[in-house]
């Protein structure tokens, strides 16, 4: 570990381009890094002050992003419609989705209500392409949730005889849910890897290791809605105005920006400002675990985009 932060890069409002050949307000967004950190920021998609590929992004719920098999970004917009903004390839699907489950690899499963498959085009002459979903295993649960963690996928719904909540861990190979936990606590999120867990109720984590559950972070201000894990980085966590990563108890809200949406990959935290249409690639996001979480001096911030070449 190393000494307490006497230093932290701080980006108010306005990002610059790893050429700085431009810049681009963003407003209500607060970047946060150690000085001397290996955490650099690279752009997927530039900030622009167009309306192009921008749906209404208004409701957090609406929204799904993750990376593809290309490492290309894609954007379900209301279980409705699918986008590739690097590209501007767009189709919309059949049916509204009820669940889309992202991996770090970039595989990607998709509910429709009764069965989780992978996305067939019915007709590929038609525009935009008409998208459904092609079935590999019939969901045996009603009122679920599905979440991601490291190589891992994870069933939460409610007994209704016992009242407890029920969490499965998905057998890629017998293509079955196993119980892993029966819950009288109720959480709305989980991630984690196999059979660790880390809940979220409200503006708690809980670890549950072992069947025992541990508090390992509170937030002091807002509710937690998501979190992502991996082993590289540790645990991720996103309220409705920040994201922040939590170390030995406590926590580096390293950005707050309004409604923000993430997608963790290996050491790279990927997040998309609906706010601006914009992507940036938090990278080597694991070097802020080497620091304490204390924040005394601010400095200029070029330094945090020059290319990796």
């Amino acid at each position: 570990m190393k000494k307490v932060i006497l230093k932290c890069i701080i980006i108010f409002l306005i990002f610059l381009s790893l050429n700085n050949a431009w810049s681009f307000l963003i407003p209500k967004t607060l970047l946060i890094l150690p000085e001397n950190s290996a955490v650099r920021i690279k752009w997927l998609l530039i900030p622009e002050e167009s309306d192009k590929y921008k749906p209404s992004y208004k409701e957090d719920s609406n929204i799904h992003f993750f990376l593809n098999h290309k490492d290309e970004p894609i954007i379900i917009y209301n279980s409705q419609i699918l986008l590739n903004p690097k590209s501007g390839y767009i189709a919309k699907f059949k049916n509204p989705l009820k669940a889309v489950i992202s991996f770090e690899n970039g595989v990607s499963f998709f509910f429709d209500g009764k069965n989780m498959g992978f996305l067939e085009i019915e007709d590929k002459d038609k525009f935009p392409p008409l998208l459904y979903v092609k079935p590999f295993i019939k969901i045996p649960f009603s009122n679920v949730e599905f979440f991601t963690g490291e190589n891992t996928l994870y069933a939460m719904t409610r007994n209704p005889k016992t009242k407890k909540q029920e969490i499965y861990l998905f057998d890629i190979n017998s293509k079955k849910f196993k119980k892993i936990a029966s819950l009288n606590e109720s959480f709305q999120v989980i991630s984690g890897k196999g059979q660790n867990l880390y809940l979220v109720k409200g503006r708690l984590i809980k670890e549950l290791r072992q069947g025992k559950l541990t508090k390992v972070y509170e937030h002091p201000r807002e509710e937690i809605t998501e979190i992502q894990y991996n082993e590289k980085v540790g645990l991720i966590y996103k309220t409705s105005n920040g994201v922040g990563l939590i170390n030995n108890y406590s926590a580096i809200e390293f950005l707050q920006t309004e409604n923000p949406k993430i997608y963790l990959k290996n050491t790279s935290l990927y997040v998309l400002l609906s706010s601006v249409s914009a992507i940036m690639e938090i990278k080597n996001l694991d070097d802020l675990k080497n620091y304490n979480f204390k924040v005394e001096k601010i400095i200029d911030i070029q330094q945090t985009f020059k290319e990796d070449g």
